[in-house]
């Protein structure tokens, strides 16, 4: 029987997050972590985890890495147990590196005593990130000027209510070649982009509201359900859920 138990916890001090889904079935559609290198390590079952590079299935005790601004998606053949470290690139460009180390091992010995990973399992995640540190892939890819602006716009400001017709009409350009142009350069419709955005917002503002209406409006959706059914297809749980399962240390 499956579950789709996910647990987040989240270092308040550098913004490193542990994610932990356990016996789940989701499938994750297209997308791309901004500014975020992630580090998995598949603790029981099988993902299919595809990049733009290539297809490939993970099992159990094998890790990988997702640099910043990599489309991939994952599948799931049937339930599968994960745990996923989020360190966002600007935290190792601007943090001391000891204060990083000792921040994962804090979230690392959590998910230990928890009896969510073991001492190899917690070895092979710090290989994996031994390993990229010094990669080539840290540099992102330059994008031409009118892409990165918009791109940046949309990073910063998701909920403002920009139309693809627009952005294609302040690029001066037809809007099947800017939405072809975009996707070739970020790897996502602009759409889709923005909707992920949206989404990572509210996963910021979600502890700090009230209300899922308050949040869903101020992060540029029309309506609840809309918010709801986008929040859930993106990070695998409703947001009241996601609330609940998010913890800080």
């Amino acid at each position: 029987m499956t579950t789709n138990n996910i647990l987040y916890l989240y270092s308040t001090e550098t913004g490193i997050e542990l994610i932990f889904c356990d016996n789940s079935t989701i499938s994750y559609p297209l997308h791309n972590h901004v500014s975020v290198l992630t580090i998995g390590i598949i603790l029981d079952g099988s993902v299919i985890l595809t990049t733009n590079q290539e297809t490939k299935v993970y099992k159990q005790n094998e890790t990988f890495a997702i640099f910043p601004y990599v489309p991939h998606s994952i599948g799931a053949y049937d339930s599968y147990t994960l745990l996923s470290l989020c360190i966002d690139k600007d935290v190792i460009n601007n943090v001391d590196i000891s204060i990083i180390q000792k921040r994962i091992t804090l979230l690392l010995t959590q998910a230990l005593d928890m009896g969510k990973i073991n001492q190899y399992q917690i070895l092979q995640l710090l290989n994996c990130l031994d390993e990229i540190a010094g990669s080539s892939k840290w540099q992102l890819k330059k994008h031409t000027s009118y892409i990165h602006d918009l791109k940046k716009q949309l990073e910063l400001y998701p909920e403002c209510k920009l139309t693809v017709d627009e952005m294609a009409q302040n690029a001066f350009i037809s809007k099947y070649h800017f939405i072809r142009s975009f996707k070739a350069e970020v790897g996502l419709t602009p759409h889709q982009f923005q909707i992920q955005n949206r989404i990572r917002k509210a996963q910021r503002l979600i502890h700090k509201t009230e209300t899922i209406t308050e949040v869903a409006l101020t992060t540029g959706f029309c309506d609840q359900s809309h918010f709801i059914k986008q929040f859930e297809k993106y990070v695998g749980l409703p947001p009241l859920t996601y609330k609940s399962s998010s913890g800080t240390i």
